[in-house]
């Protein structure tokens, strides 16, 4: 059966009172819980959230307090103060160690939904991140210190590993892609080994891919590291279901490369400047050796520049 959304913020406040009468307490804490219980039933949520404060602040560092701070971190999420909530599990991380692990979770899963808006990102469907409802800089500028702060609490751990990879795609979907670059390769140096290394290998190269895109007039560098980064993807992690996709993009890129050195071949050659031509069939014949193939209409050319290719130089000191 499933619980409704009252009776699941109701049960941890239960199981407190429950813990308080069979330990046989009947002192100020049980009043205090009860009627907290009693401001959460009556639909009076800010009054129980206060309540709960003070059950946290008269009995810090126990078991009652540690139930009071989850009761608050759900009702702020509640009522939708993320980042209060945020900062309650905070509390429970830093300050109760029994708590951490679950605590830790619950911070990453409450990220993930602003992040998100409420639905997650397949990883596996394409190179761009899904586009979810835009968030605005403040928004961003929170998401951003929960991550941050994710990580900084357990560096080593399973939950920090993926807020470090969701928040390298934060900031690709912000279109902060110089950051996101960094992120992602600080993830490969850091967790080469991990389940997500190929996403972010894969998301790397991507960016590299955009970049030239955006620059694609002007852009050798761009294009240079865009091949490159792809071109390792694909040696890395050949059996990535990303790889489709990848090699997609590296066939654009070279198919470009290979225009780009056709053309200046050809307008050296219009230039009666049949030597500087000649470098760049032979840069064509290095770079794509199936244009030397039987069939290929660049055959001739090709095969002309390497074979009256000029001796190399001698070296320093060589007999004559």
């Amino acid at each position: 059966m499933r619980l409704s959304a009252s009776f699941r913020l109701l049960l941890p406040v239960m199981v407190l009172v429950a813990t308080l009468v069979r330990a046989g307490d009947d002192s100020e804490a049980l009043v205090l819980v009860r009627r907290a219980r009693q401001s959460f039933n009556e639909g009076l949520h800010e009054e129980a959230l206060r309540r709960y404060r003070t059950i946290a602040k008269l009995h810090p560092h126990t078991d009652m307090a540690a139930e009071a701070w989850w009761q608050i971190a759900r009702l702020e999420n509640h009522l939708g103060e993320t980042q209060a909530a945020f900062d309650a599990l905070q509390v429970l991380v830093t300050g109760y160690p029994g708590h951490f692990e679950k605590a830790h979770g619950e911070q990453l899963g409450m990220a993930r939904s602003l992040m998100d808006a409420g639905e997650r990102r397949e990883m596996r469907g394409g190179l761009e991140p899904a586009r979810a409802k835009s968030l605005n800089t403040a928004d961003q500028d929170m998401l951003a210190g929960m991550l941050q702060t994710i990580i900084r609490n357990g560096p080593q751990s399973e939950v920090a590993r993926r807020a470090h990879f969701d928040f390298a795609l934060m900031l690709e979907r912000a279109g902060k892609l110089p950051e996101a670059l960094l992120m992602h390769e600080e993830f490969l140096d850091a967790h080469g080994g991990h389940e997500l290394a190929d996403d972010a290998a894969c998301q790397a190269a991507y960016i590299r891919y955009k970049q030239w895109k955006t620059m694609k007039s002007a852009s050798p560098r761009q294009r240079d590291a865009a091949r490159d980064t792809l071109a390792w993807f694909l040696s890395r992690y050949p059996n990535s279901e990303r790889a489709a996709l990848a090699r997609n993009c590296l066939a654009e890129v070279r198919l470009s490369e290979r225009k780009e050195l056709e053309a200046m071949a050809s307008y050296y050659e219009s230039q009666g400047k049949p030597d500087a031509a000649a470098v760049y069939w032979r840069e064509l014949a290095v770079k794509f050796p199936e244009l030397a193939l039987a069939g290929s209409p660049l055959r001739e050319k090709v095969v002309e520049a390497i074979e009256n290719r000029p001796p190399a130089p001698a070296a320093s000191g060589a007999r004559p």
